[in-house]
């Protein structure tokens, strides 16, 4: 499940993480800078498979960004599971 939610914010990311992690570099001290340019990799298992993994590399900012949009995503599809915005946006719902 994890592998999933990662690769849609992976993909979803796209671009705009480039442009977020260009204005945050904008933003920060030099020596953050720095840390900020820093290539980090990863190994992510594929969804589905026991021995496929995929090796993902960014700067740390764009890790940043990727681990925010995923944040987000998750505490949105949760409220939406839960039911606090289902049940308000529910046009068939009588009442």
């Amino acid at each position: 499940m994890k592998g999933v939610i990662w690769a849609a914010a992976i993909l979803m990311a796209g671009t705009s993480v480039a442009a977020a992690a260009q204005e945050a570099q904008n933003q920060q001290a030099p020596a953050e800078q720095q840390d900020d340019n820093k290539k980090v990799c990863r190994t992510e298992r594929s969804t589905g498979s026991l021995t496929r993994r995929t090796r993902v590399c960014m700067t740390a900012a764009q890790w940043r960004e990727v681990n925010a949009r995923t944040y987000k995503g998750v505490t949105e599809m949760q409220g939406t599971a839960s039911g606090s915005q289902a049940i308000a946006n529910n046009p068939g719902a009588g009442g």
